[in-house]
């Protein structure tokens, strides 16, 4: 379900599908996947998928995504095809909001945590053959990111966001009490950390170009061919260790109640280390660099709070918060595990 609602509607999109791509659409089906608005397009001339992206995303991203995925297509690996505008663009606009166009992708998606071992396992490899992949393709910007999810000051400003939060949860919020519990929860260990967690680690993870954004959502699946990788519009040189963590937590079926399946976890980070060799400090502090990035956000919370239809993303937010918990629960075994017996590379 797109984060922001959309401005089109059929006769729009036909429109728009009519005068920028000179498609005659027959058939408008809305998808309710990702952060963007989705819609399958079909007409005479095929299937089409038409993303109408959030307002703040900007041109530059587009294009960025445009050529890595040109680099991933002449490297062997399964992407979208973009197609273009009457005027050659690979994008058009539409009241404030960036449009493109791609070919629909046959196939079908693993939903979060309801993927079997074998599924787990198979997305540790597409992400390994990825992140090998794109270490070829020129450095991307880390947009900031250790400063906006991994900093000591993105401890403090999270923790004055949920102290925020708890004093605007309205009178009539059904679910006020839980929600308060678990930012209460989220605030103490948030304190835990801006006082004992030593920062500097950041600095000698392994950091690397990658999806960003890569999960089970974002892999359409093929009964003979490897799985299509899309969306890279977040793509960013980035800790790698927390890609690793994040979309292992969204693929598990053994995660569904927020609860790490470490054996399971071990092995994906097995079968990921036979494409890119990790270091040492990416093994011990994993479980922690994920849980940073974590027990800041109100993410969820908020949303339901300024509107109750918002109950999918109540549910993430309080599915995020078991995670915390057990992943607070469990570093230190995380971390021995994983150290004890991933063979890690020689930091330089």
């Amino acid at each position: 379900m797109g984060i922001q609602k959309t401005n089109l509607d059929n006769k729009k999109i036909k429109n728009i599908m009519q005068k920028q791509y000179n498609i005659n659409a027959l058939k408008i089906t809305r998808i309710d996947r990702g952060t963007s608005n989705i819609f399958k397009v079909e007409s005479n001339m095929g299937e089409y998928i038409l993303k109408e992206f959030v307002s703040k995303r900007k041109k530059e991203t587009i294009l960025k995504e445009i050529n890595i995925i040109d680099f991933l297509q002449n490297k062997g690996l399964n992407v979208p095809t973009y197609v273009k505008t009457v005027n050659s663009d690979f994008y058009t606009e539409h009241e404030g909001r960036i449009i493109i166009v791609q070919r629909y992708i046959q196939g079908y998606i693993i939903e979060d945590n309801t993927g079997e071992y074998n599924d787990v396992i198979k997305c540790a490899n597409v992400l390994g053959k990825l992140t090998k992949v794109l270490m070829d393709f020129p450095e991307l910007s880390e947009e900031n990111i250790i400063e906006e999810q991994f900093s000591k000051n993105r401890i403090y400003l999270g923790i004055e966001k949920m102290e925020q939060l708890k004093n605007e949860l309205r009178e009539d919020n059904e679910y006020k009490e839980q929600i308060k519990k678990d930012i209460s929860y989220k605030i103490k260990i948030a304190r835990k950390f801006k006082d004992k967690f030593d920062f500097e680690i950041i600095k000698k993870l392994t950091m690397l170009n990658s999806h960003g954004d890569f999960c089970t959502q974002q892999l359409i699946y093929h009964d003979k061919e490897e799985p299509t990788i899309i969306d890279f519009e977040k793509a960013k040189r980035l800790p790698i260790v927390w890609e690793i963590m994040r979309s292992y937590s969204y693929v598990d079926k053994d995660v569904k109640e927020g609860k790490i399946n470490i054996d399971t976890l071990l092995d994906y980070f097995k079968e990921f280390n036979k494409y890119v060799n990790l270091n040492k400090y990416d093994l011990k502090y994993a479980s922690y660099i994920y849980l940073l990035q974590l027990i800041g956000s109100t993410y969820g919370y908020k949303e339901y709070n300024n509107d109750y239809s918002q109950k999918e993303l109540l549910n993430f937010a309080f599915f995020r918060t078991k995670l915390c918990r057990n992943l607070y629960e469990n570093a230190g075994i995380i971390s021995h595990k994983l150290s004890e017996n991933i063979k890690s590379r020689d930091i330089i």
